[in-house]
Protein backbone atom coordinates (compact mmCIF):
# COMPACT_ATOMS: atom_id res chain seq x y z
CA UNK A 1 0.00 0.00 0.00
CA UNK A 2 1.82 3.12 -1.36
CA UNK A 3 1.43 6.37 0.58
CA UNK A 4 -1.12 7.70 -1.27
CA UNK A 5 -3.81 5.23 -0.42
CA UNK A 6 -3.06 5.00 3.46
CA UNK A 7 -3.48 9.11 3.08
CA UNK A 8 -7.32 9.01 1.76
CA UNK A 9 -7.33 6.11 3.80
CA UNK A 10 -6.68 8.40 6.82
CA UNK A 11 -9.06 11.18 5.57
CA UNK A 12 -11.95 9.05 5.52
CA UNK A 13 -11.08 7.60 9.17
CA UNK A 14 -11.32 11.12 10.41
CA UNK A 15 -14.28 12.08 8.17
CA UNK A 16 -16.67 9.48 10.02
CA UNK A 17 -15.31 10.02 13.58
CA UNK A 18 -16.73 13.89 12.60
CA UNK A 19 -20.08 12.30 11.29
CA UNK A 20 -20.42 10.51 14.63
CA UNK A 21 -19.69 12.93 17.30
CA UNK A 22 -22.06 15.75 15.08
CA UNK A 23 -24.52 12.91 15.47
CA UNK A 24 -24.30 12.78 19.26
CA UNK A 25 -24.23 16.16 19.77
CA UNK A 26 -27.26 16.83 18.09
CA UNK A 27 -29.17 13.57 19.62
CA UNK A 28 -27.71 15.39 23.13
CA UNK A 29 -29.16 18.61 21.78
CA UNK A 30 -32.06 17.48 21.04
CA UNK A 31 -33.21 15.64 24.11
CA UNK A 32 -32.67 18.71 26.13
CA UNK A 33 -35.11 20.60 23.79
CA UNK A 34 -37.56 17.80 24.09
CA UNK A 35 -37.17 18.25 28.20
CA UNK A 36 -37.63 21.84 28.02
CA UNK A 37 -40.60 21.63 26.50
CA UNK A 38 -42.13 19.04 28.45
CA UNK A 39 -41.81 20.98 31.50
CA UNK A 40 -43.29 24.27 30.50
CA UNK A 41 -46.45 22.57 28.37
CA UNK A 42 -47.51 20.26 30.34
CA UNK A 43 -46.33 20.49 34.06
CA UNK A 44 -49.95 21.70 34.90
CA UNK A 45 -51.17 17.92 33.88
CA UNK A 46 -49.01 15.53 35.53
CA UNK A 47 -46.66 15.85 38.53
CA UNK A 48 -49.26 18.38 40.55
CA UNK A 49 -49.42 18.40 43.98
CA UNK A 50 -52.47 19.57 46.25
CA UNK A 51 -51.81 23.12 47.60
CA UNK A 52 -50.74 21.54 51.34
CA UNK A 53 -47.87 19.88 49.40
CA UNK A 54 -48.52 16.68 49.91
CA UNK A 55 -48.65 14.11 46.53
CA UNK A 56 -51.68 13.37 45.05
CA UNK A 57 -52.03 9.35 44.57
CA UNK A 58 -54.05 8.70 41.38
CA UNK A 59 -57.18 7.68 41.01
CA UNK A 60 -58.34 6.07 37.36
CA UNK A 61 -61.70 5.82 38.14
CA UNK A 62 -65.02 7.79 38.04
CA UNK A 63 -65.66 9.15 41.79
CA UNK A 64 -67.56 6.25 43.53
CA UNK A 65 -70.13 8.54 45.36
CA UNK A 66 -71.86 9.46 41.70
CA UNK A 67 -75.30 9.04 41.73
CA UNK A 68 -76.61 5.93 40.26
CA UNK A 69 -80.08 7.43 38.95
CA UNK A 70 -79.04 8.82 35.98
CA UNK A 71 -80.60 6.12 33.51
CA UNK A 72 -84.39 7.10 34.32
CA UNK A 73 -87.20 4.90 35.31
CA UNK A 74 -89.81 3.38 32.95
CA UNK A 75 -93.18 4.34 34.99
CA UNK A 76 -96.33 2.33 34.14
CA UNK A 77 -99.78 1.23 35.36
CA UNK A 78 -98.58 -1.41 38.46
CA UNK A 79 -102.41 -2.42 39.19
CA UNK A 80 -102.23 -4.42 36.42
CA UNK A 81 -99.66 -6.58 36.46
CA UNK A 82 -98.33 -10.06 38.00
CA UNK A 83 -95.02 -9.61 36.81
CA UNK A 84 -92.06 -9.63 38.85
CA UNK A 85 -90.60 -5.91 39.04
CA UNK A 86 -88.88 -4.26 36.84
CA UNK A 87 -86.35 -1.35 37.47
CA UNK A 88 -84.22 0.97 35.52
CA UNK A 89 -83.38 2.90 38.32
CA UNK A 90 -80.34 0.99 40.39
CA UNK A 91 -80.80 3.06 43.50
CA UNK A 92 -84.99 2.64 44.13
CA UNK A 93 -86.67 -0.46 45.13
CA UNK A 94 -87.48 -2.46 41.66
CA UNK A 95 -90.61 -1.04 39.61
CA UNK A 96 -93.01 -2.62 38.66
CA UNK A 97 -94.11 -2.98 34.42
CA UNK A 98 -97.67 -2.91 33.38
CA UNK A 99 -98.88 -6.40 31.53
CA UNK A 100 -99.11 -4.57 28.41
CA UNK A 101 -96.25 -2.52 28.47
CA UNK A 102 -93.11 -4.09 26.89
CA UNK A 103 -90.19 -2.85 27.09
CA UNK A 104 -89.22 -0.43 24.72
CA UNK A 105 -86.77 -0.91 21.62
CA UNK A 106 -85.16 2.20 20.30
CA UNK A 107 -84.78 1.20 16.95
CA UNK A 108 -81.98 0.78 13.94
CA UNK A 109 -79.21 0.84 15.98
CA UNK A 110 -76.84 4.09 14.51
CA UNK A 111 -73.61 3.30 12.34
CA UNK A 112 -70.92 3.89 15.26
CA UNK A 113 -68.56 6.69 14.16
CA UNK A 114 -64.73 4.90 13.61
CA UNK A 115 -62.35 6.15 16.22
CA UNK A 116 -58.79 4.37 15.38
CA UNK A 117 -56.88 3.89 13.27
CA UNK A 118 -56.69 0.40 11.68
CA UNK A 119 -54.02 -1.61 13.99
CA UNK A 120 -56.63 -0.54 16.93
CA UNK A 121 -58.49 -3.23 17.74
CA UNK A 122 -62.55 -3.07 18.37
CA UNK A 123 -63.15 -6.48 20.09
CA UNK A 124 -61.57 -6.57 23.19
CA UNK A 125 -58.67 -9.59 22.70
CA UNK A 126 -58.48 -12.60 25.29
CA UNK A 127 -55.20 -12.90 27.58
CA UNK A 128 -53.44 -16.06 27.46
CA UNK A 129 -50.37 -15.15 29.52
CA UNK A 130 -50.15 -15.85 32.86
CA UNK A 131 -46.87 -13.95 33.81
CA UNK A 132 -48.37 -10.88 33.71
CA UNK A 133 -51.79 -9.08 35.46
CA UNK A 134 -54.05 -9.36 32.27
CA UNK A 135 -57.18 -7.24 30.27
CA UNK A 136 -59.23 -7.66 27.73
CA UNK A 137 -58.13 -5.46 24.71
CA UNK A 138 -58.66 -1.74 24.06
CA UNK A 139 -62.27 -1.81 22.95
CA UNK A 140 -63.68 0.97 20.20
CA UNK A 141 -66.94 0.50 21.21
CA UNK A 142 -67.19 2.11 24.23
CA UNK A 143 -63.92 3.60 24.96
CA UNK A 144 -61.86 6.69 23.42
CA UNK A 145 -58.23 5.10 22.96
CA UNK A 146 -54.87 6.97 22.76
CA UNK A 147 -52.75 4.98 21.71
CA UNK A 148 -48.80 5.80 22.19
CA UNK A 149 -45.95 3.85 20.12
CA UNK A 150 -42.00 4.44 20.84
CA UNK A 151 -38.93 3.91 18.45
CA UNK A 152 -37.53 2.01 21.36
CA UNK A 153 -39.64 -0.14 24.04
CA UNK A 154 -41.31 1.95 26.74
CA UNK A 155 -40.42 0.28 30.60
CA UNK A 156 -43.30 -0.83 32.50
CA UNK A 157 -41.32 0.93 35.70
CA UNK A 158 -41.10 4.25 33.96
CA UNK A 159 -44.41 4.51 32.73
CA UNK A 160 -45.37 2.95 36.22
CA UNK A 161 -43.73 6.44 38.10
CA UNK A 162 -45.59 8.51 36.24
CA UNK A 163 -49.27 6.72 36.46
CA UNK A 164 -48.51 7.41 40.38
CA UNK A 165 -49.18 11.31 39.47
CA UNK A 166 -51.61 10.86 37.07
CA UNK A 167 -55.05 12.87 38.16
CA UNK A 168 -58.55 11.54 37.19
CA UNK A 169 -60.08 12.67 34.62
CA UNK A 170 -64.26 12.71 35.59
CA UNK A 171 -64.82 8.97 34.01
CA UNK A 172 -62.56 5.22 34.46
CA UNK A 173 -59.54 5.37 32.33
CA UNK A 174 -57.60 2.33 31.55
CA UNK A 175 -53.50 2.13 30.92
CA UNK A 176 -53.22 -0.77 28.73
CA UNK A 177 -49.72 -2.12 27.48
CA UNK A 178 -48.73 -4.43 24.70
CA UNK A 179 -44.93 -6.46 24.42
CA UNK A 180 -43.25 -6.94 21.09
CA UNK A 181 -44.81 -10.06 19.33
CA UNK A 182 -47.08 -10.20 22.02
CA UNK A 183 -51.05 -10.18 20.29
CA UNK A 184 -52.36 -9.74 24.24
CA UNK A 185 -52.89 -6.62 26.43
CA UNK A 186 -51.81 -6.51 30.01
CA UNK A 187 -52.52 -3.90 32.37
CA UNK A 188 -49.39 -1.96 32.49
CA UNK A 189 -50.12 0.04 35.92
CA UNK A 190 -49.62 -3.83 37.63
CA UNK A 191 -46.78 -5.19 34.71
CA UNK A 192 -43.83 -6.31 36.14
CA UNK A 193 -41.54 -3.45 36.40
CA UNK A 194 -39.06 -5.16 34.22
CA UNK A 195 -41.53 -5.21 31.30
CA UNK A 196 -41.11 -3.78 27.59
CA UNK A 197 -44.08 -2.21 25.79
CA UNK A 198 -43.96 -1.70 22.24
CA UNK A 199 -47.70 -0.06 22.64
CA UNK A 200 -49.54 1.81 25.61
CA UNK A 201 -52.92 2.06 25.62
CA UNK A 202 -54.73 4.66 27.42
CA UNK A 203 -58.82 3.90 27.26
CA UNK A 204 -61.22 6.40 28.53
CA UNK A 205 -64.47 4.82 28.74
CA UNK A 206 -67.52 6.63 26.99
CA UNK A 207 -70.18 6.43 29.42
CA UNK A 208 -71.41 5.08 32.67
CA UNK A 209 -74.52 4.89 35.24
CA UNK A 210 -73.14 8.80 35.74
CA UNK A 211 -73.81 9.73 32.25
CA UNK A 212 -71.90 10.49 28.75
CA UNK A 213 -68.56 11.49 28.71
CA UNK A 214 -68.64 15.53 28.29
CA UNK A 215 -66.17 17.35 26.27
CA UNK A 216 -64.06 18.98 29.03
CA UNK A 217 -63.48 15.13 30.32
CA UNK A 218 -62.17 14.56 27.06
CA UNK A 219 -60.07 17.56 26.65
CA UNK A 220 -58.51 16.85 29.84
CA UNK A 221 -57.64 13.44 28.74
CA UNK A 222 -56.31 14.03 25.58
CA UNK A 223 -53.88 16.34 27.79
CA UNK A 224 -52.90 13.97 30.05
CA UNK A 225 -52.23 11.57 27.35
CA UNK A 226 -50.30 14.02 25.28
CA UNK A 227 -48.24 14.95 28.19
CA UNK A 228 -47.72 11.11 29.23
CA UNK A 229 -46.20 10.56 25.38
CA UNK A 230 -44.29 13.43 25.50
CA UNK A 231 -42.22 12.68 28.85
CA UNK A 232 -41.92 9.01 27.17
CA UNK A 233 -40.34 10.02 23.99
CA UNK A 234 -43.82 8.72 22.50
CA UNK A 235 -45.67 9.18 19.50
CA UNK A 236 -49.39 9.29 19.93
CA UNK A 237 -52.38 8.62 17.68
CA UNK A 238 -55.76 10.23 18.93
CA UNK A 239 -58.86 9.47 17.58
CA UNK A 240 -61.38 12.63 16.45
CA UNK A 241 -63.13 13.72 19.71
CA UNK A 242 -66.52 14.65 18.09
CA UNK A 243 -66.92 11.67 16.97
CA UNK A 244 -65.87 10.13 20.09
CA UNK A 245 -68.14 12.25 21.65
CA UNK A 246 -70.96 11.57 19.31
CA UNK A 247 -70.80 7.91 20.01
CA UNK A 248 -70.79 8.53 23.65
CA UNK A 249 -74.34 9.79 23.76
CA UNK A 250 -75.63 7.14 21.63
CA UNK A 251 -74.34 4.42 24.10
CA UNK A 252 -75.52 6.67 27.06
CA UNK A 253 -78.99 5.78 25.33
CA UNK A 254 -78.07 2.12 24.59
CA UNK A 255 -77.05 1.87 28.00
CA UNK A 256 -80.53 3.96 29.92
CA UNK A 257 -82.69 1.32 27.59
CA UNK A 258 -81.08 -1.81 28.89
CA UNK A 259 -80.23 -0.76 32.64
CA UNK A 260 -83.12 -2.86 34.05
CA UNK A 261 -83.13 -4.51 37.88
CA UNK A 262 -85.79 -7.57 37.46
CA UNK A 263 -86.72 -8.21 41.22
CA UNK A 264 -89.34 -10.99 43.26
CA UNK A 265 -90.40 -11.17 46.35
CA UNK A 266 -90.70 -13.67 49.10
CA UNK A 267 -93.68 -12.82 51.74
CA UNK A 268 -95.25 -14.86 54.76
CA UNK A 269 -98.09 -16.62 53.96
CA UNK A 270 -99.85 -16.73 57.74
CA UNK A 271 -97.72 -13.24 58.70
CA UNK A 272 -95.08 -15.53 60.91
CA UNK A 273 -91.79 -13.98 60.51
CA UNK A 274 -88.87 -16.14 58.92
CA UNK A 275 -86.03 -17.34 61.36
CA UNK A 276 -82.48 -16.17 59.75
CA UNK A 277 -81.20 -19.45 60.62
CA UNK A 278 -83.66 -21.23 58.44
CA UNK A 279 -82.89 -18.46 55.89
CA UNK A 280 -79.39 -19.00 55.63
CA UNK A 281 -79.91 -22.84 55.30
CA UNK A 282 -81.92 -22.33 52.33
CA UNK A 283 -79.78 -20.22 50.61
CA UNK A 284 -76.65 -22.08 51.59
CA UNK A 285 -78.29 -25.04 50.18
CA UNK A 286 -79.36 -22.87 47.06
CA UNK A 287 -76.01 -22.39 45.95
CA UNK A 288 -76.01 -18.70 47.74
CA UNK A 289 -73.50 -17.02 50.08
CA UNK A 290 -73.47 -13.70 52.02
CA UNK A 291 -71.18 -11.48 51.25
CA UNK A 292 -70.12 -7.93 52.06
CA UNK A 293 -73.05 -6.04 50.88
CA UNK A 294 -75.18 -7.73 53.30
CA UNK A 295 -76.67 -9.86 50.40
CA UNK A 296 -76.64 -13.64 49.88
CA UNK A 297 -75.28 -13.27 46.33
CA UNK A 298 -75.38 -16.32 43.59
CA UNK A 299 -71.73 -17.04 42.40
CA UNK A 300 -71.26 -19.50 39.77
CA UNK A 301 -68.42 -21.85 38.72
CA UNK A 302 -66.59 -18.80 36.81
CA UNK A 303 -66.78 -16.82 39.06
CA UNK A 304 -69.63 -14.40 37.59
CA UNK A 305 -72.28 -12.79 39.81
CA UNK A 306 -75.54 -13.96 38.46
CA UNK A 307 -78.42 -12.42 41.49
CA UNK A 308 -78.22 -11.45 45.01
CA UNK A 309 -81.27 -12.36 47.94
CA UNK A 310 -81.81 -8.85 50.34
CA UNK A 311 -83.93 -8.34 53.31
CA UNK A 312 -87.19 -6.44 52.62
CA UNK A 313 -86.79 -5.08 55.85
CA UNK A 314 -83.60 -3.08 55.39
CA UNK A 315 -81.75 -4.96 58.36
CA UNK A 316 -78.70 -6.82 56.43
CA UNK A 317 -77.49 -10.07 55.99
CA UNK A 318 -74.41 -11.42 58.00
CA UNK A 319 -73.16 -14.14 59.41
CA UNK A 320 -73.42 -13.59 62.81
CA UNK A 321 -76.72 -11.98 62.68
CA UNK A 322 -78.41 -14.16 60.74
CA UNK A 323 -78.50 -15.98 64.16
CA UNK A 324 -81.14 -13.49 65.97
CA UNK A 325 -82.61 -12.24 62.66
CA UNK A 326 -86.66 -12.57 61.68
CA UNK A 327 -87.93 -11.18 58.78
CA UNK A 328 -91.31 -10.97 56.76
CA UNK A 329 -89.88 -10.85 53.60
CA UNK A 330 -86.90 -10.98 51.29
CA UNK A 331 -86.74 -9.85 47.90
CA UNK A 332 -84.70 -11.76 44.98
CA UNK A 333 -82.75 -9.16 42.53
CA UNK A 334 -81.24 -9.91 38.73
CA UNK A 335 -79.11 -6.86 37.29
CA UNK A 336 -80.29 -7.37 33.27
CA UNK A 337 -76.82 -6.61 31.99
CA UNK A 338 -74.16 -7.11 34.94
CA UNK A 339 -75.81 -11.27 34.95
CA UNK A 340 -73.81 -13.30 32.81
CA UNK A 341 -76.09 -16.71 31.31
CA UNK A 342 -79.23 -14.55 30.01
CA UNK A 343 -82.12 -16.11 30.85
CA UNK A 344 -80.73 -19.21 32.20
CA UNK A 345 -79.27 -17.17 34.83
CA UNK A 346 -83.27 -15.62 35.50
CA UNK A 347 -84.10 -18.80 35.05
CA UNK A 348 -82.10 -20.45 37.99
CA UNK A 349 -83.25 -17.27 40.40
CA UNK A 350 -86.74 -18.45 39.71
CA UNK A 351 -86.12 -21.88 40.42
CA UNK A 352 -84.29 -20.98 43.52
CA UNK A 353 -86.64 -18.70 44.93
CA UNK A 354 -89.21 -21.30 44.25
CA UNK A 355 -87.32 -23.32 46.47
CA UNK A 356 -88.29 -21.16 49.26
CA UNK A 357 -91.77 -21.52 49.22
CA UNK A 358 -92.66 -24.43 50.83
CA UNK A 359 -90.14 -24.55 53.32
CA UNK A 360 -90.63 -20.88 54.66
CA UNK A 361 -94.48 -21.20 54.11
CA UNK A 362 -94.14 -18.25 51.78
CA UNK A 363 -95.62 -16.87 48.82
CA UNK A 364 -93.70 -15.59 45.87
CA UNK A 365 -95.33 -12.05 44.98
CA UNK A 366 -94.72 -8.74 43.45
CA UNK A 367 -94.36 -5.47 44.57
CA UNK A 368 -97.70 -5.16 45.36
CA UNK A 369 -98.01 -8.43 47.23
CA UNK A 370 -100.32 -10.60 43.96
CA UNK A 371 -99.06 -13.88 43.54
CA UNK A 372 -96.76 -14.54 40.40
CA UNK A 373 -98.45 -16.60 37.93
CA UNK A 374 -96.43 -18.83 34.74
CA UNK A 375 -98.03 -16.28 32.44
CA UNK A 376 -96.41 -13.01 34.26
CA UNK A 377 -92.98 -14.83 34.37
CA UNK A 378 -93.73 -16.00 30.88
CA UNK A 379 -93.88 -12.19 29.56
CA UNK A 380 -90.81 -10.72 31.54
CA UNK A 381 -88.64 -13.73 29.81
CA UNK A 382 -89.95 -12.47 26.26
CA UNK A 383 -88.85 -8.70 27.48
CA UNK A 384 -85.77 -10.15 28.39
CA UNK A 385 -84.99 -11.93 25.21
CA UNK A 386 -85.96 -8.20 23.36
CA UNK A 387 -82.80 -6.74 25.96
CA UNK A 388 -80.83 -9.21 24.95
CA UNK A 389 -81.27 -8.99 21.75
CA UNK A 390 -80.64 -5.39 21.32
CA UNK A 391 -77.56 -5.94 23.34
CA UNK A 392 -76.46 -8.42 20.54
CA UNK A 393 -76.82 -5.75 18.23
CA UNK A 394 -74.45 -3.69 19.90
CA UNK A 395 -72.11 -6.78 20.43
CA UNK A 396 -72.05 -6.30 24.26
CA UNK A 397 -72.58 -9.56 26.10
CA UNK A 398 -74.22 -9.59 29.52
CA UNK A 399 -71.82 -10.03 32.04
CA UNK A 400 -69.09 -9.46 30.15
CA UNK A 401 -65.97 -7.18 31.07
CA UNK A 402 -67.47 -4.71 29.37
CA UNK A 403 -71.07 -4.20 30.85
CA UNK A 404 -69.23 -4.26 34.07
CA UNK A 405 -67.03 -1.14 33.05
CA UNK A 406 -70.57 0.37 31.88
CA UNK A 407 -72.69 0.11 34.71
CA UNK A 408 -70.23 -0.57 37.34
Amino acid sequence: MNELQLGLLAIGGIVVLAVVIFNRWQERKFRRQAEQNFQSRHDDVLLSTPSGGERMEPVLDADDDSDHDHYPIQQSDIDESDEPSISTDQDQEPVLLDEDEAVQESGEISPEPELTEDDVPTEPLAATDSSSVQSDGPDARTEFIAMLSAGDPISAHAFQLMAEQIKPVGKPVRWLGQQAGEPVWQDAVMAKPGSKFVHLAACLLLADRSGALQKSQLDEFCDMAQAVAANLYAVIDLPDKQAALDLALDLDQFCADVDVLIGVNLVSKEGAPFPGTKLRGLAEAAGMSIQADGQFHYIDDQGNDLFSLSNLENIPFGVDEMKRLATHGVNFVFDVPKASGGLQAFNQMILSANQFVIPLGALLVDDNRRELTEAGLNKTRQQLADLYTKMAQRQIAPGSPCTKRLFG
